[in-house]
This record gives C-alpha cells, structure tokens and sequence, in this order.
C-alpha cells in the first residue's frame, strides 16, 4: 500500500468533512450522511441513508463477509459543538493545514475519526480482504445532545446494528509523553451514569429595596452550598483499581504505593488530597456532581419569585440512584425542590478478555514495546451506553497518538489533529480490524 497516497487521499475527505457544517444544534447532520454516501457509492460498498428528523441524517455502510463470526461495528458521529470563531487562529469551518496540522471543529471530535474508519473499509474492499466478520461503518447523528436521532434511535430501527459482537467508538486514545513516546494505550470499557437534576427555590417576588426574608435565590444558593460542598464516598471499581494500578509504574517514588493499592491508598488522608486535586482521578473514585446553570432573576431591581441551577452528576456504575437522590434532598433541604431531567442506565463494563482487547495489546506490543494498555472508566458519556444496553462489546479508543495538550482542544478552540495521525489511524485500525475478523 502506498501510504503517502492513503494519507492525501484521507486529508482531502477530512478538509471536505469539516467544511460541511454540522453544529449541534441544528445538526445538519444529513450533508454529511450524504457526503460518506457519494465515496461508499464511488467504491460499491453498500450503505444506506436514515433522516428519522429532517436534517438529522446517520449512514450505515456495510462490507460484507463470510459470516463465520459476528460483525465488528465501526462507530462515529457526524455533528459537532459550536465553535467561537473570534478565538480561533483559522477559520474553524475550512479545513486549513498549519505545521502539519489540520484545524477544524470536528477535527478530533469526531470527524477525524469517521474518516480513518471509512478509510480502513476502503482499503478493506480494495485489498479484497478475505473477512470472517462483516465490518460495519456507522456514522450517527445527535451525539453531541444524546444521540435520541442517532445510535439511540438506529440500534432500535436497524436490525443489522444490534448484530454486532464488537463496536469501537470514541473516547480514549494513546496519550504521549512530552518526548513523543507512548505513555498508555487508554481504551474505555465503561462509563459513568448520567443523572442530571434540576433544582428550584420558589418566594415571594418584590421591589429588591425592601429585602425579603423567602428570597428564593439566598434559599437557593445557601442550599447549593451544601450540595456542591459534600464530598461523595469512594466507589472503586474493578477495572479503576487495575487502572491505578498499571499506572502505578510511571508515580514519583512516595506515591507508588497508593497507586498499586488505590483503595487502600484513599484511606490516607494526604494522599487522597492530592489524588482528587486531579479532576480526571476524582471524577472515577467517586460519584460528582457539577453545577452548570444558575437562573434567577431578570432585573436588577427586582426579587424573583422563582429560580432554578442545574446539577451534571456522574455516577459511579452500580451506584444507586435512589440513595444517591435521598442524600441529595436531605443537603439541599425542604426549601428547594429538586426533579430528575435525564439519566442513563447503569451498565456493566465491557469485557476485557476478547479477541478485539488482544488485538489492541498485539498492536501495542509490536508498535510501543512496554507501553501499557490500560482500561478506563470514562466520566463522561458515549454512543457506547446504547451499544453496551444491547450486549455489544464495546470499547471507546480513537485510533491516534495525542498529547495532553491537543486532547485539550476537543470542543475548545484551534482544535487540531496531527496529519500523521491520519496515516497512523488507519494503519492500526487495519491491523486490529484485519487480526479479528481474516
């Protein structure tokens, strides 16, 4: 194969792919449904359209195989947050290369990623790879505001999805030192569980020169107080004790310790400090809750009779709800009241002891030598959860070498993928995709 011409042709589909403008909201996303469709048609790969909304569109393609084994699903999506142009050094919306660069909204999150898996069933086709597994591509719409147009919607009306016995998806990657070398193989085998609150303190509304004493944002704010304050117990599961633990190597010496044993390790009360200083460490030994939105009031003359805050709180797996809500209503007290407005189920992480985990270490062996290949539990959320809901093994790994610094610009400004990492993706994923299903 001839990589130079693999990795052009796979930076022009990716300029093109940003330059369609998918934000969510509105999404958009059926130009870019449409736009996989004219390459998939160019190759004779079958693939197919959905728009359940109008303008909401997804596209499965489908490159099939013997059947010997189940099919392997290759997941993305097409929609992208909103970007403040003002604040980025290139137009974000026209795929410009900087440096060896290539900018965009969507550049990592995660049209990079669509585009090395629509490159790997290409090269699969043109190779006329003999596969054991139908390879799926399914590029989603919605996953930015929770997928209800997307995977949530396809693995319900599209009976071929819910087939699969494994998915890769979005979510961890291999992280680099600032020398360039691998530090960890990061892949996500489970998440935490969304469960968003609204809470509202009500009063009575007045001329604000003349104080009130049931003040419905005072009632508020001393009630949020005590609810962001609380320091949720230690939940440590599994695969998060395994995690520190494979970390554990790479700790300063007087912390080593801690790691190799992390539960053990949290009942020192320095070291947890420190430990849950970290945002990444805290967010997976323990159910959190942010608080994103605070309303209340329109005129500064005037008190409401009315005001509401949104709490993101992220449970740890196996976590109870019920429990976890009664704790939250005792702290917040019986001035305010407090209503659950989204949540996701509580799922079982995927299995670690499959041919597609084995395959991600072989490569990682052959590629980093040392390098560890790590499970982690992600605090945020996934099109994984609908997978995972129907049985699917999946794991969240996009297929790139990144530094702290450029995972940083995920749904932040100059967001940016190194084209090295084009040829890169592809490569790995043919070669995992390649050892479980010829």
């Amino acid at each position: 194969m001839n990589w130079d011409n693999l990795l052009e042709e796979a930076t022009h589909h990716l300029q093109e792919y940003i330059r369609i403008q998918t934000v969510n909201p509105p999404g958009n996303e059926i130009e870019g449904a449409r736009y996989f469709k004219r390459i998939f048609d160019a190759e004779r790969i079958p693939c197919q359209v959905f728009e359940p909304s109008s303008g909401r569109g997804s596209l499965l393609a489908t490159l099939k195989g013997n059947g010997k084994k189940k099919p392997i699903l290759l997941l993305n999506h097409i929609d992208v947050v909103p970007a403040e142009k003002e604040h980025w050094k290139v137009d974000p919306f026209a795929g410009m290369i900087q440096d060896g660069y290539l900018y965009g909204r969507g550049a990592l999150d995660d049209k990079s990623m669509g585009i090395v898996e629509m490159m790997a069933l290409l090269i699969l086709k043109r190779e006329k790879a003999p596969l054991k597994r139908e390879v799926l591509f399914f590029a989603g719409a919605d996953e930015e505001t929770g997928g209800g147009w997307g995977v949530d919607w396809a693995i319900e009306k599209v009976p071929s999805l819910a087939e699969a016995e494994y998915a890769l998806n979005e979510g961890g990657a291999i992280t680099l030192n600032e020398d360039g070398t691998a530090d960890r193989y990061g892949i996500s085998n489970g998440q935490k569980v969304l469960f968003q609150l609204e809470v509202r303190a009500k009063g009575t509304s007045g001329h604000a020169s003349q104080p009130l004493p049931d003040n419905p944002n005072v009632k508020l704010v001393e009630a949020l107080e005590r609810v962001t304050k609380w320091e949720t117990p230690y939940n440590i599961l599994p695969m998060v004790k395994e995690y520190f633990l494979k970390i554990a190597p790479k700790q300063p010496p007087a912390d080593r310790k801690f790691f190799e044993d992390i539960e053990k390790g949290l009942s020192d009360p320095a070291f947890s400090k420190r430990l849950t200083s970290n945002p990444v460490y805290n967010a997976i030994v323990r159910d959190t809750i942010s608080l994103t939105i605070l309303q209340g009031g329109s005129k500064i003359n005037v008190i409401p009779s009315e005001s509401t805050a949104s709490l993101d709180c992220r449970l740890i797996p196996g976590s109870s709800k019920e429990d976890f809500l009664k704790e939250v209503k005792k702290r917040l007290g019986d001035e305010v009241e407090v209503e659950v407005v989204s949540e996701s189920h509580s799922l079982p992480p995927s299995p670690l002891d499959t041919d597609l985990f084995q395959a991600i270490q072989r490569f990682a062996a052959r590629n980093d030598p040392g390098c560890p290949v790590i499970p982690v539990l992600l605090s945020g959320a996934t099109d994984s959860r609908f997978l995972r809901e129907k049985g699917i093994i999946t794991y969240d790994f996009c297929p790139f070498r990144l530094t702290e610094s450029e995972l940083k610009t995920e749904h932040g400004n100059d967001e940016r993928i190194a084209l090295e990492n084009l040829r890169f993706g592809m490569k790995i994923l043919l070669e995992i995709i390649k050892d479980v299903a010829t």
